[in-house]
């Protein structure tokens, strides 16, 4: 006959048997849901799909010449001006310390809170993919080609087209990065007779005796895949810049190198 001990350990092994299948089933289950609870590596609010990796800059040397590129980080003022849910005007001081410049270009980033200041300055930016676009006095130009190691790209809407109209972006567009210089390294220059570069948002302006805001709208395409439709309205206080898009001279004082751009991010 079997003692009472005896008779109880079959059973209680059973039940061993029994718990650790309910304890292995759980363990598994809550791994499970600990890895949905895991946090994952979801894109920032203002990112999108990555479209191109860095390339090398060519004809840095000539760039670092012609367009007088400096080593001090601007320390210009950049701010948001509009109040239009969805619409962003920035103020960017873009003097640069005159009109011979001792300061780099205002190096920005687009952002769903405004345009916002990379801190580098224009040797250090021919490496960097942080920025979108730079500014200093009348020249703007985006992070692409001769310009910066990203792809940035920019196409022209047709003369004329409001800023308000555009709602998305239009098949067909022609989207250009930045080539102010040909193969050979020698500068494209623009149209305006001041010989500075060509830049794919030089349209913007154009000069007889002041620089005037012709209205020119662009579609910016950004590294990450992107898109925000821009116009810039004004070089001098919008009261000198009013009279000079009018009779083509600028009283003064102007307050010029004073940019000031409207953008807004299409879906």
């Amino acid at each position: 006959m079997m003692s009472q001990t005896e008779q109880v350990l079959p059973k209680h092994t059973g039940n061993q048997g029994l718990w650790v299948l309910v304890a292995v089933a759980m363990s598994l289950a809550l791994m499970a849901s600990c890895g949905d609870d895991e946090p994952k590596n979801e894109p920032e609010p203002d990112a999108g799909s990555k479209v191109c990796d860095p390339s090398q800059v060519r004809c840095t040397e000539q760039t670092i010449d012609k367009l007088s590129l400096r080593s001090v980080v601007s320390t210009g003022e950049v701010r948001e001006e509009g109040t239009t849910s969805g619409e962003f005007l920035t103020y960017v001081d873009s003097r640069a310390g005159g009109l011979q410049p001792t300061m780099s270009y205002t190096y920005l980033r687009f952002t769903s809170t405004g345009l916002t200041q990379v801190q580098v300055h224009d040797q250090a930016a021919l490496s960097s993919t942080e920025w979108d676009i730079a500014v200093r006095r009348y020249t703007v130009r985006v992070n692409s080609g001769t310009s910066g190691p990203s792809c940035v790209a920019a196409a022209s809407l047709p003369q004329g087209t409001a800023f308000a109209s555009v709602t998305s972006v239009s098949a067909g567009l022609s989207f250009q990065t930045e080539r102010w210089f040909d193969d050979a390294c020698t500068l494209i220059p623009d149209n305006s007779g001041l010989n500075g570069p060509a830049t794919v948002l030089g349209g913007f302006w154009t000069y007889q005796s002041c620089v005037a805001m012709t209205g020119q709208v662009f579609v910016i395409r950004l590294a990450d895949g992107r898109h925000v439709k821009l116009e810039v309205m004004g070089y001098y206080e919008p009261s000198a810049q009013q009279v000079c898009n009018q009779t083509g001279s600028v009283p003064q004082p102007s307050g010029s190198g004073q940019i000031r751009i409207k953008w807004a991010f299409l879906p």
